[in-house]
């Protein structure tokens, strides 16, 4: 069997980030998307790229009227408000994307559906923290009703989902499959990259991911299978791509040399490797961050001759061997 080489990005502008971050110190890096995105589907699409980008729901949305539209009744009742976007949506949420280029994307999707083998999947509406103590397994469901509401009004049906900050437990991956997602992305081995809330998230626990990003602190991290996990398949992380503060560094290239290394046992022994990113992580010093992607994608095109390495979607698990044509979950 053929190994598979897994990318999914995690599309958020600055709903990913707002609960830590502002437009005054994040705000040039959301905005870097709208180069780092172009540039990542046309390199994607030259070597044959069939990449999963988990979009938070509210992105969809063109204005302001159909982000209202939308939203769930039931919204997260987390204990640290600050988490809900919902107090700033009715605050200080911009018109539309044209006045509010940080917090809108439809234009962005639609580049993104426009392009062969790439799949939009679900990143939740609001994206939600499942395990941010207040919340509830009945708003989840409602978030997720919310997602899939705005994302049908597109005509674009989901297959996978990815949870944000990775954040899940097998009773929210129930409710995932109710509502009809097929896949997630779970999580890599090793104790660093359990599922946690973002309390539990220390300073020890960043330390042991930033290591072994260059060096083997935890378990080899490729599989040949996916799980099985409450109905839907669990298409396991892999390696979270890294970029730096700077145009190199030696941190960088350690962190590449590694990733091109577990790609090649990946494809060696006919194995599954997931490779996930955010684009807002190319926002700044994109020439850099892409230089090095086009390493990792060139890497993956001397593996695909050498041990027939092929690229897959996450959706791409949910059937016998992928698709090809218009982007995955695209209306007809």
């Amino acid at each position: 069997m053929s190994g598979k080489l897994i990318i999914s990005l995690d599309f958020e502008l600055m709903w990913g980030v707002r609960d830590h971050r502002t437009v005054a110190d994040y705000g040039d890096a959301v905005l870097g998307v709208r180069d780092a995105i172009p540039a990542m589907l046309s390199r994607f699409e030259r070597s044959g790229i069939r990449a999963t980008w988990a979009t938070v729901g509210l992105l969809f949305a063109r204005n302001r009227d159909e982000v209202r539209d939308h939203m769930p009744s039931d919204q997260p009742s987390y204990a640290n408000s600050a988490l809900s976007p919902y107090g700033f949506i009715s605050d200080g949420l911009g018109k539309d994307e044209k006045s509010d280029p940080h917090h809108f994307g439809a234009t962005l999707v639609d580049q993104i559906a426009q392009t062969e083998g790439q799949e939009i999947a679900c990143h939740t509406f609001s994206h939600y923290f499942c395990l941010e103590p207040g919340q509830s397994l009945e708003q989840f469901e409602a978030d997720l009703k919310a997602a899939g509401s705005i994302a049908e009004a597109r005509g674009i049906k989901r297959r996978s989902l990815v949870f944000p900050r990775n954040q899940w437990t097998s009773d929210h991956v129930a409710i995932a499959h109710k509502a009809g997602l097929q896949t997630f992305r779970g999580d890599p081995p090793g104790i660093m990259y359990r599922s946690r809330s973002g309390s539990e998230n220390t300073l020890w626990v960043r330390g042991l991911r930033l290591a072994d990003g260059v060096a083997p602190v935890a378990k080899r991290n490729d599989y040949s299978e996916c799980q099985a996990v409450s109905g839907m398949r669990n298409v396991i992380a892999s390696r979270f791509l890294r970029t730096t503060s700077g145009p190199g560094g030696s941190y960088a290239k350690l962190h590449q040399r590694r990733i091109l290394k577990e790609m090649k046992k990946a494809a060696r022994d006919g194995r599954n490797y997931h490779l996930w990113w955010h684009p807002h992580n190319f926002g700044r010093n994109t020439e850099a961050s892409l230089s090095r992607l086009d390493g990792l994608l060139e890497g993956f095109r001397r593996l695909q001759g050498e041990y027939g390495m092929q690229s897959w979607s996450m959706a791409d698990f949910s059937e016998s061997s992928p698709t090809s044509g218009r982007a995955i979950g695209q209306a007809a």
